[in-house]
């Protein structure tokens, strides 16, 4: 009973002192607050937090101040008048832009950028494309309503609106389908639609392929949170895991059962999250994160990036694995052109290799894409089979094309690319034995291909006793 009686003492000590118990001052950010700053002089009473989180951001100690990324352009219809100044609540990547030129200009072409449009919004963007009209611009999303179409159109895109549409709730006014605003949206982002006074709509939202008032697409903040804008932050794997994870990309997933995932978990709290950009390397950390190999110019064998995809060989996440696409530089409409590029492709897989190279050798590099390459080969010649098997499945009449998930074949034909053999693939490229062997390929041959076979032989059954 004593110790503890000291140990409180030692701590009211601390306390008293304004200390923390390692011993370290503890900063009073707010008393801190430059309150001459009319921003601040006002939200520091209102929002706190917001106030802290500046006041320990590298855009404090530099001087970028909250008009610096408020102050609405010219041309930026979220701009409303707040106390005789045009302020927006949407800073889009187009103000980072002003200091981050590259870094934006690299995430503008990745996939990241586009991603409500290879999710949700897809239909939308088929549709004004269709129509000659603008996709990013206010006038189309006003027009079109690109949260209503993704909420009732029957589209594999929102997998579960067949099944909506067979039993009639897709069209009852009465059921919501928010479900895609408070799912889907969160992380592909919204389509932030501005009106008079600083209303807007699809907002809030930071999800990383958001469609921005002012036309520009994607979220910073996705990455790098508000108000800190942490570097640190967006190195851990915390943070790509916020979308990253789950049933059909379980990233996150696989990162933790790797044994990189496991250093990091057993001692990445030592390890110096704060090195400046492209210096950050394995003196650093011991074992990689996803930044580590994805984005950060790691050890300064490769130059950092914001286009995420850059370093890879495959695309893992469509029905068939293609060597990478080309990027939104490169094609003029990267949502309906799909061009794959193996020389470009081949030139990621180098980049990767050297982050590899700070702590393998190239034979165990080697030998580790050999295999994972052979996995993806293995799931695209089981993917042939089945996409065939769903073909003649209704050349014979067994199942119709009325609507796209909503008969057992088509579900599991769904989950084999969608669920399953992502996680095939994406455990073996990042060293997740589980998740590329019982998550992934064994749940799709096993399960869905297998049940898909039994499924369809019933079938076939039951039409040859219809037919007598």
């Amino acid at each position: 009973m004593k110790k503890y009686v000291v140990l409180i003492a030692i701590l009211v000590a601390f306390s008293a002192a304004g200390l923390s118990a390692e011993g370290v001052q503890e900063r009073d950010y707010l008393a801190e607050a430059d309150t001459s700053d009319t921003c601040i002089s006002c939200h520091i009473n209102l929002d706190p937090g917001i106030i802290r989180s500046y006041q320990e951001s590298n855009h404090s100690s530099n001087g970028v101040d909250c008009a610096k990324c408020h102050t609405a352009h010219g041309d930026d219809p979220s701009g409303f008048d707040h106390y005789g100044t045009t302020v927006t609540a949407v800073p889009s990547p187009a103000y980072c832009a002003g200091c981050h030129a590259g870094e934006v200009a690299q995430n503008a072409r990745s996939k990241h950028a586009w991603a409500a449009f290879f999710g949700q919004y897809k239909p939308y963007y088929q549709k004004a494309k269709e129509m000659g009209l603008d996709p990013l611009a206010q006038e189309t999303a006003r027009r079109l309503d690109p949260d209503k179409m993704a909420k009732t159109v029957v589209s594999p895109l929102v997998p579960d609106s067949s099944v909506l549409k067979l039993i009639g709730l897709l069209d009852n006014p009465d059921y919501t389908h928010s479900n895609v605003n408070l799912g889907c949206a969160q992380c592909h982002g919204t389509f932030v639609i501005a009106e008079e006074g600083g209303k807007l709509t699809g907002w809030p939202n930071t999800g990383v392929g958001r469609v921005n008032p002012d036309g520009s697409l994607g979220s910073c903040s996705s990455c790098h949170t508000r108000h800190k804008f942490s570097v640190e932050e967006a190195r851990k794997p915390d943070t790509c895991g916020q979308c990253h994870l789950g049933p059909d990309h379980p990233q996150r997933e696989i990162y933790e059962e790797s044994k990189h995932g496991n250093i990091f978990a057993s001692n990445g709290e030592t390890w110096n999250w704060t090195a400046p950009s492209g210096e950050w390397g394995p003196d650093d950390i011991e074992a990689p994160t996803c930044a580590a190999c994805h984005i950060s110019g790691f050890g300064g064998v490769v130059q950092t990036t914001h286009d995420v995809g850059e370093r890879l060989y495959w695309e893992l996440q469509p029905k068939v694995s293609v060597p990478q696409w080309k990027n939104a530089d490169q094609v003029d409409d990267l949502v309906l052109q799909r061009v794959s590029d193996p020389k470009q492709a081949a030139a990621g897989r180098e980049q990767m290799k050297l982050v590899c190279g700070q702590c393998h050798s190239s034979s165990w590099t080697d030998g580790y894409f050999d295999e994972f390459d052979n996995v993806v080969n293995d799931y695209n010649m089981l993917w042939a089979y089945v996409d065939n098997l769903l073909k003649e499945a209704y050349d014979k009449g067994l199942i119709s094309k009325d609507l796209p998930l909503d008969e057992t074949p088509e579900v599991f034909h769904y989950l084999i690319w969608h669920h399953s053999g992502r996680r095939w693939r994406m455990g073996a490229a990042m060293m997740g034995p589980d998740w590329t062997h019982w998550n992934g390929a064994v749940d799709t041959i096993m399960s869905s291909t297998g049940g898909m076979i039994e499924d369809l032989k019933l079938r076939e059954k039951i039409q040859e006793l219809e037919q007598k």
